[in-house]
């Protein structure tokens, strides 16, 4: 695990993370009067006579938003150093053995991260692992390793910018929205049966674009795991490109 960080990281990353987990449940006293929402013994009118479907998205929407990107940012870049190892064999170890410790490291600080919304919704939903907190947290895990898989991938053909490959990952997961949103709801309109059955399968190949509160679609995780997979697991086949010969 030390490829992907040192044990001095996890610790301090360990203790900034319970170091604002406390300061949020010092800070938040819930709900006063009219919904407002009380911080430091002040309150802040939010607008809503219920706040907490507002208060439920939002969480909801923040889990979904850091988790995969820390579970990406946390191994991509060592993994990317190990897939561009010399052997296809060793390229092949990295792809596996590398990913899944990756991604082991992402979901370990990823799930840090979380600790001081987990503060929040205890202080203002009255349970910190709400039905609603824990599906945003699941779906935000899935999705961060589907954008570690297709990082991977992507860096496999982008291997002078990896930060490129990051960036193309984080487009296809848009691209992933509005396949699984033409999936659903094209098949209602005139339009061809194959489109709307092409687009869905691309919605299941793609990063995942569903939004934090939809319930996890299980069936498609094969293909929305292998896709990436297989394209990673073929482009690590290919020769290496042999180095140039320098002049004499």
């Amino acid at each position: 695990m030390d490829r992907f960080g040192s044990s001095k990281l996890r610790i301090v990353w360990a203790a900034v993370c319970l170091l604002l987990a406390g300061l949020v449940l010092g800070s938040l006293q819930g709900f006063g009067e009219n919904g407002q929402l009380m911080v430091f013994g002040t309150g802040i009118p939010l607008g809503f006579d219920d706040p907490k479907p507002y208060i439920i998205q939002n969480l909801g929407r923040m889990i979904y938003t850091v988790v995969p990107a820390v579970i990406l940012l946390g191994g991509i870049l060592p993994l990317g150093e190990w897939l561009a190892a010399g052997s296809r064999a060793d390229r092949l170890k990295g792809l596996v053995a590398g990913t899944a410790l990756a991604f082991v490291h992402g979901l370990f600080l990823g799930q840090l991260t979380v600790l001081p919304l987990l503060a929040a919704s205890f202080r203002l939903l009255g349970n910190p692992f709400a039905p609603s907190i824990l599906l945003a947290d699941l779906n935000a895990v899935v999705l961060g390793l589907q954008l570690l898989l297709w990082t991977a991938a992507l860096g496999l053909l982008l291997k002078s910018n990896r930060g490129l490959a990051i960036l193309l990952a984080y487009g296809l997961a848009e691209v992933g929205r509005i396949m699984v949103w033409g999936g659903e709801f094209l098949g209602d309109l005139e339009v061809p049966r194959a489109v709307v059955k092409a687009m869905a399968l691309l919605g299941q190949a793609l990063p995942s674009g569903q939004l934090p509160s939809d319930a996890l679609a299980w069936t498609a995780l094969p293909l929305s795991l292998g896709a990436p997979l297989l394209l990673a697991a073929l482009l690590a086949l290919l020769p290496a490109k042999a180095a140039k010969r320098g002049r004499a």
